[in-house]
């Protein structure tokens, strides 16, 4: 099954063998590929909206899965008490991400896949206060979009980001992916534009300077 460049990015991110819950699954085509493949043994698509999640259901239904997949009405995970242990939140704001993520408790073992529509440099503060580490991150273009993708676990330790971290991504930072550096210097060009607006924008502005230059 072929997915789109950001659901096959998201699908690469989920551990083999995991018991998955996908928050805001939408067509649930992420679930159906995750079971259909092996990725994942058991998996729940939880939706706020009845209307996808009947979609969710029909192509369940159409590959034979429903053994397999539990497709539940819920708000975030709310309520959920299944037998989980990799999280995907994705195609959200970063405010209902993070509400979704402080409202629930995890397990240190637990994966956490997350892509946000907005506010990453925030996102990626409010994880690190909130003793979460991201471990891997990724990036793409979908539909000529920047997209930004991150795998986080519950972390023991103090997790500290520099300004090369909330701006760029810790792991990302280090990233040698020619996409990426094509989107820092486009991204470099707005900048100098129009960072003379913003005290934030002459941050970020900053902290690209220090990585392209």
């Amino acid at each position: 099954m072929k997915l789109s460049n950001r659901l096959e990015t998201l699908f690469d991110l989920i551990p083999d063998g995991c018991r998955l819950v996908d928050v805001g699954t939408d067509h649930g085509l992420l679930v159906v590929k995750a079971i259909l493949e092996g990725k994942a043994e058991y998996a729940y698509a939880l939706d706020i909206a009845s209307s996808p999640l009947e979609q969710a259901r029909q192509n369940v239904n159409k590959y034979e899965i429903s053994d397999k997949v539990s497709l539940e009405l819920r708000d975030g995970l709310q309520g959920f008490e299944g037998d989980a242990n990799c999280y995907v939140l994705a195609g959200m704001g970063a405010e209902t991400i993070w509400m979704i993520l402080e409202d629930y408790d995890f397990n240190d073992s637990d994966i956490i896949i997350i892509q946000a529509n907005t506010k990453l440099p925030w996102l990626r503060e409010s994880l690190a206060e909130g003793g979460f580490e991201i471990i891997d991150e990724r990036y793409l273009l979908d539909r000529n979009i920047p997209t930004f993708m991150m795998k986080v676990i519950k972390s023991q330790d103090t997790i500290e980001l520099s300004d090369y971290d909330k701006w760029i991504g810790p792991i990302l930072k280090d990233s040698q992916d020619e996409d990426y550096l094509t989107y820092l210097n486009n991204r470099y060009r707005h900048l100098r534009e129009i960072k003379h607006f913003d005290d934030i924008l002459l941050e970020e502005y900053n902290v690209i300077q220090g990585i392209i230059l």
